[in-house]
């Protein structure tokens, strides 16, 4: 499977809590569905949220990739407040275009921001977490495993395939 999506995981906070401070151009609303992993982790159908919480932590899968990259701008306009006086962490995949990424926010600031493409760091920001020298990176550079080791490390989950998620969709305004 080819990874091209995005999440986030919020650590203390309910799907609601994280649903309502989700960007203000665009509403989602339960649909009553639960679907696997396989599904949160693909990249069809588009326009789509996919949800769960484990373990303490409140997971949003995106596979339109609108939320991970953009949250310092929506931490800046007063967006996504529910990341104050918590642990956050924004992960990206993007295997075709080999970009991958994650962003660990500590009460609403970043603490480490890192971003690869084509294997080379084009984001370097704040100490590295103990787990990046702990992975084994291959030759072409960082890829899934790296990142569910850096979000293993951080909360504790695992990609657990047989996992079910909320679906929610996207409502036009």
């Amino acid at each position: 499977m080819g990874w091209n999506t995005s999440a986030l995981f919020v650590h203390g906070r309910s799907i609601d809590e994280v649903v309502g401070a989700l960007p203000d151009d665009a509403d989602f609303a339960p649909s009553g569905e639960r679907l696997s992993a396989d599904y949160a982790w693909s990249h069809s159908p588009g326009q789509r949220l996919y949800l769960a919480a484990t373990n303490g932590w409140c997971q949003v899968w995106d596979t339109d990739q609108r939320i991970a990259p953009d949250v310092d701008r929506r931490l800046e306009s007063g967006a996504l407040g529910t990341l104050k006086g918590t642990r956050a962490l924004a992960v990206l995949f993007s295997s075709v275009s080999s970009i991958y990424g994650l962003w660990l926010y500590d009460d609403g600031t970043l603490v480490r921001g890192i971003v690869f493409h084509n294997g080379e760091p084009v984001v370097d920001v704040g100490a590295p977490l103990p787990v990046e020298s702990q992975v084994e990176i291959p030759s072409w550079g960082p890829d899934e495993d790296f990142l569910w080791a850096a979000i293993n490390d951080v909360t504790g989950l695992t990609a657990d395939i047989d996992q079910l998620f909320e679906v929610y969709e996207l409502v036009r305004r």
